[in-house]
């Protein structure tokens, strides 16, 4: 314990930030943001070690152990709801249907029994009415949900 106490003491502020890109090449290679908050924690102690308050190594190690839990119970209630709200976009990536709802598309072919194909962009898609009424071709209407490849539309107004 000795040997671990003496290293501390004797150690230049540098070594924080050493450390600090260490977590971080850590919190890198595993995406998880478990490694980001002691990684914080310790430049910052690295910047206290600087001042008259960081002198001693207690101090220091007080420092490390009080940023790094603040952090970690604090910081995640911020990032993850961003973190999520910057991949907002590809929640529907693999949902081909589900992107479709509430654009317009053109009835292809006329609906018989509130059945028929729509065009959207350059797709065709089988569809069917939601409320059972049916479309001549040309007409506009909404996408209102999607199964599977089938689209249920509504009349556009």
């Amino acid at each position: 314990m000795q040997v671990i106490i003496d290293f501390i003491s004797t150690m230049p502020f540098w070594y924080w930030w050493v450390f600090a890109v260490a977590l971080l090449v850590i919190e890198l290679s595993t995406g998880s943001t478990y490694f980001l908050w002691p990684a914080i924690a310790a430049a910052a102690t690295g910047l206290i070690s600087i001042s008259p308050l960081g002198a001693f190594w207690q101090s220091q190690l007080l420092a490390f152990a009080v940023l790094t839990i603040s952090l970690s119970v604090v910081a995640p209630r911020y990032v993850k709801p961003w973190i999520h709200k910057t991949q907002k976009d590809h929640r529907l990536l693999n949902e081909r249907g589900a992107q479709k709802v509430g654009r317009r598309a053109a009835v292809d072919e006329t609906f018989v029994n509130g059945v028929g194909k729509v065009r959207l962009g350059d797709t065709l898609w089988l569809a069917e009415s939601e409320s059972g009424e049916d479309f001549e071709a040309g007409v506009n209407v909404v996408v209102a949900r999607a199964e599977g490849t089938k689209l249920f539309v509504t009349a556009a107004r």
